[in-house]
């Protein structure tokens, strides 16, 4: 049974159908909490709040407009995270100007916004990136070769790969405080 004849179910009067649609997306839904708020003792309440709210506006959701129930779910989700976030002086995450590209083809409303999130993350953590690994970094991510790069830098190829190296530690170091939320900079 698909998400639109659960929904046609619950809005028919049949409550019990809800628990389908809470066992489908409950441990999807609270790994991305989890991941938005970081915080495993807040991840269960969270959750809980998402679904009742979800199951209250229901009988609203209009299913012939198109909108993928998991989209709204995550975008509740979302929501709830970012008042949960607020109220508790912390930030962690982008704007929700791209959720409206969230559909139901091949990426699932979590994937889609988590592999935004990740992307946008990674373009933050790319302007924090000092010159000269910056450069080599951006070279290499366009698909220059070691030695393109080495040859358009006027340096040895050695160097090319240490700054590579160094570039990569780096925006790993800045991702992981912008994960921990050492970087208060909204991604």
């Amino acid at each position: 049974m698909d998400d639109r004849q659960v929904i046609k179910r619950v809005q028919n009067g049949d409550t019990e159908a809800f628990a389908i649609l809470v066992d489908r997306y409950h441990r999807n839904l609270l790994n991305f909490i989890y991941r938005l708020v970081g915080d495993e003792s807040v991840v269960e309440d969270l959750g809980q709040d998402v679904f009742i709210n979800i199951f209250r506006k229901l009988p609203e959701f209009d299913i012939d407009r198109g909108v993928p129930l998991a989209a709204w779910l995550f975008i509740a989700a979302r929501n709830r995270c970012a008042s949960h976030l607020r109220v508790s002086g912390q930030r962690r995450f982008v704007d929700l100007d791209a959720i409206a590209e969230l559909s139901s083809n091949d990426q699932s409303a979590e994937d889609a916004l988590l592999a935004r999130e990740r992307h946008e993350a990674l373009l933050k953590s790319l302007e924090m990136l000092p010159e000269p690994f910056k450069t080599t970094l951006l070279q290499s991510l366009d698909g220059n070769s070691t030695e393109e790069i080495a040859l358009a830098q006027g340096l040895p190829a050695g160097t090319v790969k240490s700054r590579l190296f160094r570039a990569k530690e780096r925006v790993g170091t800045i991702l992981g405080k912008m994960r921990k939320g050492e970087i208060r900079e909204r991604i």
